[in-house]
């Protein structure tokens, strides 16, 4: 971020900048919320939203990779794996998301700490999945579990 943007935008951003670095990735953190307008006039509700919505898209992009490479005669080593990693994602999706979302819109941020951590296990589950070959996931992976760590702080703020 440049100096002039910060130095503009930092009424507005107070809240983001306060917040991020009570997480274990400020960059993650500050790029993740800056880069949604809701961010400026958002509450901790509203950032923990924004933090949900992109681990949502991470586990969208996993859940298309992963059906992709299941349906492309992967690897031996990875079809286990894939299978594993595509009913995590899918918990995630179906019912995890949607229950931390609701959680917050109706003022019980508990459900949404524990979704949290569920989305920092789940993307460390399927990692490891691929111990006996190199995780085609990594990255995703990486990203929900990074994600998972800033929502998790950011969500401490309303309990």
């Amino acid at each position: 971020m440049t100096s002039t943007l910060k130095t503009s935008n930092h009424n507005k951003n107070n809240l983001v900048e306060t917040t991020c670095k009570n997480t274990p990735n400020y960059n993650l953190c500050l790029k993740s919320l800056l880069s949604n307008k809701r961010s400026i006039s958002g509450d901790i509700t509203t950032l923990e939203l924004i933090v949900v919505d992109a681990i949502k898209a991470k586990a969208n992009q996993s859940s298309k990779i992963i059906l992709m490479l299941s349906s492309s005669s992967p690897p031996e080593a990875w079809r286990v794996p894939l299978k594993e990693c595509t009913l995590s994602y899918k918990v995630i999706l179906t019912v995890s998301l949607p229950e931390a979302i609701e959680a917050l819109t109706k003022g019980n941020p508990k459900f949404t700490e524990d979704d949290m951590v569920g989305y920092f296990g789940v993307s460390q589950d399927c990692e490891e999945n691929f111990k006996r070959s190199i995780s085609p996931l990594t990255g995703l992976n990486t990203a929900v579990h990074d994600l998972s760590g800033v929502g998790r702080e950011i969500i401490k703020n309303l309990l």
